[in-house]
């Protein structure tokens, strides 16, 4: 984990750290309302801006090693979710950072699992 730990110190104030499969979850997000939804019209530009924001360091993203998937996997198991889900809800407890999200599942872990530390 102490990798991880590092990279809290090279965070910006501005900055989002994810684990990167967030990265794929957006992409599929956009694509889900170009060709499913049919709300939008041209996702590529969506994702173009995504990859924007990663390469200028406005989105960081980090690669989950052993101990955090781990760590997701057993908070998983405890609260019956995927691990997708606890991935965030572990990065965010593991590196003391607020989680933002707009998933009530992920509010609802983070809460009873800040109380377990």
């Amino acid at each position: 984990m102490e990798g991880l730990l590092k990279r809290k110190k090279l965070l910006e104030e501005d900055q989002i750290l994810t684990p990167d499969l967030a990265l794929y979850e957006v992409a599929n997000s956009i694509w889900k309302h170009q060709h499913i939804l049919k709300d939008l019209e041209d996702g590529l530009p969506y994702v173009s801006i995504l990859y924007g924001m990663v390469d200028s360091g406005a989105i960081r993203t980090v690669q989950p090693d052993e101990e955090l998937l781990r760590r997701s996997y057993a908070m998983a198991a405890r609260n019956r979710v995927s691990v997708y889900d606890t991935i965030f809800v572990s990065l965010a407890l593991e590196i003391d950072l607020e989680l933002k999200t707009f998933d009530g599942q992920q509010s609802r872990i983070i809460r009873l699992e800040a109380k377990r530390k």
